[in-house]
């Protein structure tokens, strides 16, 4: 990273008198480079802020389902949207796992303290679900180094990638970009020294009562704005050596459910769009040019529920298209499992009969029975511990961002041999 590529405030050396500034450290093979100390983040919302996008996505999310007023359906979505998303963000860094692996059921998986790509998946699912339930309850107070310390050791704690101490904040100076080459960096976050300040600046910010009320009543920043500076901030503390881009794209969510709303999952249009990302990141860290990653989350915001949307249309008929190939009895074992494989679509025997309460011969009469109406596929062709897959719900979740469902369920439909 070059100085003369950060806006003048930046460019100037750091003291404590000035808001933001560079600094050089003392660590070994260091010391030639700088490094931003970001200035706290805004108060007021920044000139230059698209408009119409602004408004566009302000008012989709206050049409978003009402956390406690919701329908079933909303709260199933939320939950198969949930687990893509830890799938599609852990992606991004290169921690890689599948849907399929998500939904696998427990019993097969298990991985102990043993550090895997699939536990550290798993782990981020499991943090972003039971954070979304705590910031439903505690709205905005949530927000606290406390919490971004439990996000990244969940996250990152099982990652076999990951070198250090997870939930522990920094010690030591990294860069970003470059190959591995420092002195081609693209962007060098805050030194160590300044890191539990600046990070301490973000959660007061993210919490911050009186910002998020006037934002709220259309008198100062919309969540979307929030969302977009808060994530910008967040990403240049980078309080972490690694996990950074999951925290922080867990953060947003957790701002959407501290809103009292389902949240939209955003990592999935990122990913197709992470070039645009980066730029838009880079003009907010270097340059304190909002804009762009506003308008860049507004984007986010507006594709993603239409994605989620599309989604819900294809997955709330699969029930009825099931019960037609089959024409289960309807007090039948295989046809009351049906709505259980839309928030478990891969499921073995014992789950069957432990949730109907069946015999064992029964949960595999209704096993055998899906696969023949071509409902399920078994996956494994072995006598134990037998995989079935509903792979209409699974495509659909698997398939590329913004991919059309039809095109998913064909796939599916081929694996399933319906002609």
């Amino acid at each position: 990273m070059k100085r003369e590529e950060l806006v003048p405030q930046l460019r100037q050396a750091y003291s404590d008198e000035r808001l933001g500034g560079v600094e050089k450290v003392r660590d070994q093979g260091y010391e030639n480079l700088w490094f931003v100390v970001p200035p706290p983040p805004p108060q007021k919302s920044p000139s230059g802020l698209p408009a119409h996008a602004l408004s566009k996505a302000v008012r989709l999310i206050e049409q978003l389902p009402r956390a406690d007023q919701a329908d079933p359906l909303d709260h199933l979505v939320s939950h198969l949207f949930l687990r893509r998303e830890a799938v599609q963000s852990s992606r991004m860094e290169g921690t890689w796992s599948t849907i399929d692996h998500v939904f696998t059921p427990g019993e097969i998986h298990k991985g102990g303290e043993v550090k895997s790509e699939l536990a550290s998946v798993l782990g981020y699912a499991h943090a972003l679900e039971a954070e979304f339930q705590a910031a439903l309850k505690t709205g905005q107070k949530i927000f606290s180094k406390a919490l971004v310390c439990r996000l990244h050791k969940k996250v990152v704690g099982k990652d076999p990638a990951f070198r250090g101490i997870s939930g522990q904040v920094r010690n030591s100076p990294v860069f970003i970009g470059g190959l591995s080459r420092k002195e081609a960096s693209i962007y060098n976050p805050t030194p160590p020294r300044h890191i539990e300040r600046c990070l301490k600046q973000s959660m007061e910010w993210h919490s911050d009562r009186e910002l998020i009320e006037f934002g709220d009543s259309g008198m100062g920043m919309a969540l979307p704005t929030r969302m977009a500076i808060g994530h910008a901030h967040f990403e240049a503390v980078h309080p972490f050596s690694d996990g950074n881009g999951r925290v922080g794209r867990m953060l947003m969510t957790l701002q959407m459910a501290a809103h009292q709303v389902l949240p939209l999952y955003l990592s999935g249009y990122i990913e197709v769009q992470k070039d645009h990302y980066m730029k838009a990141l880079r003009e907010a860290q270097k340059r304190l040019k909002f804009g762009p990653i506003v308008e860049f989350i507004c984007e986010a915001i507006l594709d993603s529920h239409a994605e989620m949307k599309d989604t819900k249309s294809a997955i709330v008929n699969l029930p009825d298209e099931w019960r037609s190939r089959g024409s289960f009895r309807s007090d039948s074992s295989a046809s009351r499992i049906l709505e259980l494989l839309i928030t478990n679509p891969i499921i073995t025997v014992s789950q069957i009969q432990d949730t109907l309460k069946v015999t064992r011969p029964a949960a595999n009469n209704a096993a055998a029975q899906l696969v023949h109406a071509k409902v399920l596929r078994e996956r494994t062709g072995q006598a134990r511990n037998r995989l079935f897959a509903a792979e209409e719900v699974l495509e659909l979740l698997a398939r590329k961002f913004s991919e059309p469902p039809s095109a998913a369920l064909l796939r599916a439909r081929q694996l399933l041999l319906i002609e």
